[in-house]
């Protein structure tokens, strides 16, 4: 196995997985699918969002989740991370301000430690992943198996795992300084943490992932397998399809009529036509997969389309049940 790479079946072996991938693709389904799947395999999972978008409470359709962890399934808990809150038990864990700590957050200062100094903000972030990755239970077993992350997207990732680095840069001693080294020892962790990659078998979302894997990898990053995501089945065989877009209108309409099938000329136009554009869909499809396979080297897994009109926890089970398969 290459470095830094992660086979299907040690999917979910790490403490942690920071689920990322170009916008739009689906991260943030696939994140819950991923934490669904954990606690189907026994391991007592928490599913933790850092945008503050509710989309899993959503998803879910819970009560919306706040920065204290919520179980909403058996064995599986939610939490909405923020930079506020994260800042506030810092100030508790490693200065005691306890009382006083709440009176500073939200004040400028905080607003210039979350947005003007750079970094500072990503470093809460993962650094509250971290307490949860490491927390323990009054008889030393660890709090959760599996932290799922429904991180920042790929266009956003990088940064966000190198602002740690960069603190310890700027701080040169210090709770500070310690909190983001630990972080930093997290992050290059393949036992504690891996990098879940999401796209779709088109033409941006494989660029960015090519990308992308490739500048978590000089950041020292362990990979997981590439998941894709929404892949439609054939319409049907393909040779029969290839068949259907060689012919010409009439022809079509004849072979019909012989199996007692009448079409007009505009109805078989438009057969030929569907056929003919699910050719080229299916033959970038396949030219995106052997790119991905060329450039990223990782193993993959194909998720389907699932067709819904209000997509949500069932369908999720549906994905998460998936996930699971491939795993073992």
């Amino acid at each position: 196995m290459e470095r830094g790479v992660v086979e299907l079946g040690e999917l979910f072996d790490p403490r942690a997985l920071l689920v990322t991938g170009k916008g739009g693709v689906g991260k943030s389904t696939v994140a819950a699918a991923l934490a669904v799947a954990a606690v189907a395999t026994g391991r007592r999972t928490c599913l933790v969002e850092v945008e503050g978008r509710q989309t899993m409470s959503r998803i879910f359709g819970t009560t919306p989740w706040g920065f204290s962890e919520q179980e909403f399934r058996p064995g599986l808990f939610g939490m909405s991370i923020d930079p506020e809150a994260s800042l506030q038990e810092y100030l508790d864990l490693f200065y005691g301000a306890g009382r006083l700590s709440k009176y500073v957050v939200g004040s400028a200062a905080v607003e210039f430690a979350t947005t003007a100094a750079p970094g500072i903000k990503d470093v809460l972030l993962i650094g509250k992943v971290k307490e949860l990755e490491r927390r323990r239970q009054p008889d030393g077993r660890f709090s959760y198996d599996l932290v799922v992350v429904d991180a920042p997207p790929t266009g956003r990732i990088v940064n966000f795992l190198q602002a740690p680095e960069a603190t310890t840069e700027l701080v040169g001693m210090g709770p500070i300084r310690q909190q983001a080294q630990s972080v930093v020892d997290m992050l290059l962790d393949p036992e504690r943490i891996h990098l879940q990659l999401v796209t779709l078998l088109e033409e941006m979302p494989v660029e960015e992932t090519v990308r992308g894997a490739a500048a978590l990898r000089e950041l020292g990053m362990t990979l997981g397998p590439v998941l894709v995501n929404r892949v439609r089945p054939p319409l049907g065989d393909a040779d029969v399809a290839k068949a259907l877009a060689e012919l010409e209108a009439d022809a079509l309409r004849t072979h019909a009529a012989t199996a007692g099938v009448s079409l007009d000329e505009a109805s078989a136009e438009a057969l030929i036509g569907r056929a003919s554009r699910h050719l080229q869909r299916l033959d970038l499809e396949q030219r995106l997969r052997e790119r991905l396979a060329a450039k990223v080297h990782l193993p993959t897994v194909e998720l389907p389309f699932v067709a819904s009109r209000t997509f949500g926890e069932s369908e999720i089970t549906e994905l998460a049940e998936l996930l699971e398969g491939a795993a073992r």
